[in-house]
């Protein structure tokens, strides 16, 4: 009996990790039934935040463009007037609305979008990640949820056209890892949060505190979140998933990214599902296998066969997850989504081994809950 024991430990890991993450592909993979579209470009402002040059891509400020084309409210948001993005803004639209100014709260990304909350004037606000882009079609389809019960609405970025390992690295996290499992839980009920493009009525920002509302917590996004649950009104992920061009990236920047957000996740109340992570992942799921098989006495070929089965199992379960959302998923991608499982427990003692949370030259951690409110900015 003793003997069994760790052959029955380690195939009930493998058995348990593998049944989640399938079960993440499987919730996740199922939209909901399209809501009727009743908006019209005109209904929305669109709070778009940049911070220097690299937030002003083409792509980014033609889509911005054509929606103020088609009747939004596009407020472009930057911390300082020699802000990088200005340059290639008002090169590309030259009469694009440009707000300057920044507070002084411990969240950098509030200091620049505060003063685009507070001049939203149309019935429905959207605060966009920058170069998220998006289409009239797109931004309709995407608020279609709001209603009188449901009074946020998340729609999660698809990371696209990466340019390079490290950016196939990127999207192997934002749609691979980040997107599965936050599409299953919202699919079981629970709240989540994540960037992309925010989507409320301006009354519902209102009754919040309008920038208020967003920075109650170290995260913005879950911020927002609690604060319209708070109100007894529903919040849920969008089935429409705005395209985020990456290009090219930095490996050190992605790695970097990835360490912040999940230091981030780490000070939040849903801090013990995260430290869970990398314990369900391919690699410590496939290492639990190996192990019971060779502790039930199973020779080398058998156990090096069930890591290629557990491997390609893996594989094909997230596969399947980004078919059903329309998501690329070829050779480098597998490569990439096993690189970012074998990097899991990597990326938590890098996320446990401090409290910094370095994001745009100031350390979140560090000032969480230590500054005042600061002072709207100007329209330049």
């Amino acid at each position: 009996m003793e003997a069994a024991a760790p052959v029955y430990f380690g195939l009930g890991w493998w058995a348990f990790g593998s049944a989640v993450h399938w079960a993440s592909a499987a919730l996740g993979r199922w939209p909901r039934p399209r809501m009727v579209v009743r908006h019209t470009a005109a209904d929305f402002s669109i709070v778009a935040p940049m911070n220097g040059a690299s937030d002003a891509s083409a792509i980014y400020i033609q889509a911005l463009a054509g929606l103020a084309r088609a009747g939004a409210e596009v407020l472009i948001c930057v911390a300082d007037p020699d802000d990088g993005a200005i340059a290639p803004t008002r090169a590309l639209w030259p009469d694009a609305t440009i707000l300057v100014g920044k507070d002084d709260t411990f969240n950098p990304k509030m200091n620049n979008v505060r003063k685009g909350l507070e001049a939203a004037g149309r019935p429905i606000v959207a605060l966009c990640d920058a170069g998220v882009v998006l289409g009239v079609e797109d931004l309709c389809r995407a608020a279609a949820p709001l209603s009188e019960t449901v009074g946020l609405v998340l729609a999660l970025k698809a990371a696209a056209d990466p340019q390079g390992f490290a950016a196939e690295m990127e999207r192997a996290y934002i749609n691979g890892h980040q997107a599965r499992f936050l599409l299953a839980a919202d699919r079981l009920g629970l709240a989540v949060a994540s960037g992309g493009v925010t989507l409320l009525s301006h009354e519902t920002l209102q009754r919040i505190g309008n920038w208020r509302g967003f920075n109650r917590w170290i995260a913005d996004d879950y911020s927002v979140v609690r604060s319209v649950r708070e109100l007894g009104l529903a919040t849920r992920l969008g089935d429409f998933m705005p395209r985020l061009p990456l290009a090219r990236r930095q490996w050190s920047a992605v790695w970097q990214r990835q360490v912040r957000w999940a230091r981030t996740r780490l000070r939040l109340p849903v801090w013990p599902l995260v430290l869970w992570e990398p314990a369900i992942g391919w690699l410590v799921c496939g290492a639990a296998g190996s192990a019971a098989l060779a502790a039930a006495g199973a020779g080398t070929g058998v156990v090096a066969a069930a890591i290629v089965a557990h491997t390609v199992a893996w594989l094909a379960g997230e596969k399947w997850f980004a078919s059903g959302r329309g998501l690329a998923f070829g050779p480098r991608a597998a490569a990439a989504a096993l690189l970012r499982e074998a990097l899991g427990p990597v990326l938590m003692a890098s996320a446990l081994g401090s409290r910094a949370i370095h994001w745009r030259g100031t350390d979140l951690g560090g000032q969480w809950r230590s500054q005042g409110d600061g002072a709207a900015g100007k329209s330049v």
